[in-house]
């Protein structure tokens, strides 16, 4: 039996946890924000299978393949980062998500409850392919069986968005600013969190730059301990400050994670915060919902359903 179907037969009426799910308390809440102030935005870094339909709320990261020596503040790179030739239009950039979430029912948002008989949580992988040139999107179903079409990106292809993003200015504020007229949507740190889960490739120095004008940005939280990813690996915590209308409301809190040296986008994690409600008992500690290890592969294939 795959993963899918033990999932669904804990939980046959009840989808896991994902931005789906949690979207009809969340939304309501994001409508009553931006209509008190138009900057504040919730773009998720999952836009890939968001817009496929797609159940994980995840998005693609590069494998790690730089050594980087840190010495002050900048850091140094000591070998570039391996790249292949950059795709034709025509190839396909594959990428890999393991997602380790609970299996608590959220049919009451703010209340969820544990499922008779499952597991804590379960772990889910996804594989999808994006054509570099058009944005098409494919998705690996149970059994190895590819779907048809189920989208497109909503950033535009992989290539329009690596053009933009390599040439982002290493200036805080000015790299802000240009963000600002790439991505139109939202304050400055959704333009960059949604830039470090979207760009299929982002060379060493600009996610430096990233990285620093993240830590400009008023109430942007990096948490001084190191977390994991899906897969154990270290990462830093990146998060706005838990006064935002979605965490107050929720006691819940979204997180970008980070590869502590060379800041590779590597998942995302949702925590339950202390004060919030699970089997109507209060929360006295933070709680793991969800947390995604993200990969793809520099290498692009010519045809969906090819791993590199």
């Amino acid at each position: 039996m795959d993963e899918m179907t033990t999932l669904k037969n804990f939980r046959p009426d009840a989808p896991a946890p994902d931005r789906a799910r949690l979207a009809p308390g969340r939304q309501r809440l994001l409508d009553a924000a931006e209509r008190r102030q138009r900057r504040r935005f919730w773009p998720r870094a999952g836009w890939k299978l968001a817009a496929a339909g797609a159940a994980a709320g995840v998005a693609v990261a590069a494998v790690l393949v730089a050594q980087v020596t840190p010495t002050t503040d900048t850091h140094r790179v000591e070998a570039e980062y391996a790249t292949s030739p950059e795709p034709t239009d025509g190839q396909w950039l594959y990428q890999k998500i393991l997602t380790r979430q609970s299996t608590l029912n959220f049919r009451d948002d703010l209340n969820p409850v544990s499922e008779k008989g499952a597991p804590a949580y379960m772990e889910l992988t996804q594989e999808t392919w994006t054509q570099y040139g058009s944005g098409k999107i494919r998705r690996m179903l149970p059994h190895g069986v590819l779907d048809s079409v189920i989208g497109e990106a909503d950033a535009g292809s992989p290539k329009k968005l690596r053009q933009k993003v390599e040439k982002l200015p290493s200036e805080p504020q000015q790299l802000l600013r240009s963000l600002s007229e790439v991505i139109r949507l939202g304050g400055d740190y959704q333009r960059i969190q949604y830039t470090f889960s979207s760009a299929d490739t982002i060379p060493f120095e600009v996610r430096l730059s990233l990285f620093r004008a993240l830590k400009t940005i008023p109430g942007v939280v990096v948490r001084p301990q190191l977390v994991e990813d899906a897969m154990g690996r270290p990462a830093l915590a990146v998060h706005p400050s838990d006064d935002n209308p979605f965490t107050r409301e929720t006691h819940r809190r979204d997180e970008l994670l980070l590869d502590p040296k060379t800041y590779e986008y590597r998942g995302e994690r949702t925590m339950m915060l202390v004060g919030g409600m699970i089997d109507s008992k209060v929360t006295t500690e933070e709680t793991l919902i969800r947390v995604s290890a993200v990969q793809r592969f520099a290498a692009a294939v010519n045809e969906p359903g090819v791993r590199p």
